[in-house]
């Protein structure tokens, strides 16, 4: 979606979001001509619990009714997907991070590592997760020491659904 377009999609849509409690991930227009679609991701600000899907469908109404009412969107129609980011989502901002305190992540470092640990905290510049590891197949788990991630070492970084 073009920046000029971009603008007035994004006014009508974050207060809408903001209203209701939500913070607007991303929101971007996708597709050429009848096979259009405006997605609209949406999530909680803050905290770890999950968005329930109610809470999507009750918001993605309210989006609905205002770009019905402002048609910000130019051109032909085009279809509304409203979701949130899900179980498993790249950690690219503070936030993310904040709010997948007590999940897996699973990340990958500039110098390519690779690992899955356990996110203990999360704050502006850093992380600190806890990695754990199981000597042979049917041993306990070990559980390591928290160690300091910081964001700018890290190549890649996304939650992971727990077995």
């Amino acid at each position: 979606m073009s920046s000029e377009h971009h603008a007035p999609i994004r006014a009508t849509v974050e207060p809408v979001v903001a209203a209701a409690g939500l913070h607007l991930e991303e929101c971007e227009l996708k597709g050429q001509g009848a096979t259009r679609t405006l997605q609209v991701l949406v999530d909680l600000p803050d905290g770890t619990e999950a968005l329930g899907l109610d809470r999507v469908a009750a918001v993605a109404q309210e989006i609905s009714d205002a770009l019905d009412r402002d048609d910000p969107v130019p051109g032909p129609p085009y279809e509304l997907e409203v979701s949130s980011p899900g179980a498993t989502r790249t950690l690219e901002t503070p936030r993310h991070w904040r709010r997948t305190v007590g999940h897996l992540v699973r990340i990958r470092t500039l110098e390519g590592e690779r690992y899955t640990a356990r996110l203990l905290e999360a704050h502006e510049d850093h992380a600190v997760v806890q990695r754990s590891h199981q000597p042979k197949k049917g041993m306990p788990v070990k559980l390591l020491d928290p160690e300091r991630v910081d964001y700018a070492s890290i190549r890649t970084a996304r939650s992971e659904v727990e077995n």
